[in-house]
């Protein structure tokens, strides 16, 4: 079945480049003269996504009002209202909650080559974590897997894992059961909701029980947390998306 559906996680509070978060939510940060989040929106509507659903907290108005303004895409706002004291697990399953399908998952704070999307949707697996090679950002979030592929820790502390095999980018294809995977790991462990988990924490929770298929790519992309990942994001990731794929500059 094809996939129409995806899931922009977009609800933190930016803390880290407050210098535009205090304006708007961070994926509102233009690149090339455009908010990253919007553009996102372009490449999935660009490749049969129809609906989008959009978690937000912090700055909800802005998504709100952004929804009002797009035609092209259906997108519904789904507010976690405990976003400051929650992770992004909390802001996926409540956007997952009524979803009823298989998804993609995103973050708003992504600048990235519009042919991960097309990779995604086109392996042959039904769950798959996009990963890179080394990226040199400086806020990486290391990935270990098994011999086949399958996800089986991540974390940004190198040392917590028995071996780094990549990096993740936080994109992802997930089969409509994950998140009541997640849900039923979570009361397994005595974890009442809202919780505080980034949404990977929820991934490795169910990686025994459930394949996830991390698939390493080479195409460019970056997230965009502090001043020096937007600096990065213009001077060297942009340009080279620009160069491979042809998009306007």
């Amino acid at each position: 079945m094809s996939i129409d559906t995806a899931v922009i996680m977009a609800a933190g509070l930016g803390s880290r480049i407050s210098e535009y978060s205090h304006n708007a939510p961070k994926g509102f940060i233009p690149v090339a003269g455009q908010p990253i989040v919007e553009r996102s929106i372009e490449i999935l509507a660009d490749r049969g996504i129809r609906r989008i659903v959009i978690g937000t907290g912090y700055m909800a108005s802005e998504y709100e009002a952004l929804s009002s303004r797009i035609r092209h895409v259906q997108i519904d706002c789904i507010a976690n209202s405990d976003f400051a004291n929650s992770g992004s697990l909390e802001t996926l399953l409540l956007c997952t909650r009524d979803l009823g399908c298989d998804f993609l998952s995103l973050e708003s704070d992504l600048l990235y080559d519009a042919a991960m999307i097309d990779r995604v949707l086109g392996y042959p697996f039904p769950n798959v974590v996009l990963a890179s090679g080394h990226t040199g950002s400086g806020d990486e979030v290391y990935i270990q897997t098994d011999d086949r592929s399958h996800l089986v820790n991540l974390s940004k502390d190198r040392g917590s894992l028995a071996r780094i095999d990549a990096e993740l980018v936080g994109i992802c294809k997930l089969e409509r059961s994950v998140p009541l995977a997640i849900d039923a790991w979570l009361s397994r462990n005595g974890h009442k909701r809202p919780v505080g988990f980034h949404y990977e924490e929820g991934l490795v929770g169910i990686a025994r029980s459930l394949p996830l298929h991390v698939e390493k790519t080479e195409l460019t992309w970056t997230e965009i947390d502090t001043l020096d990942h937007l600096a990065r994001a213009n001077a060297v990731i942009w340009p080279r998306i620009v160069s491979a794929s042809g998009e306007p500059a």
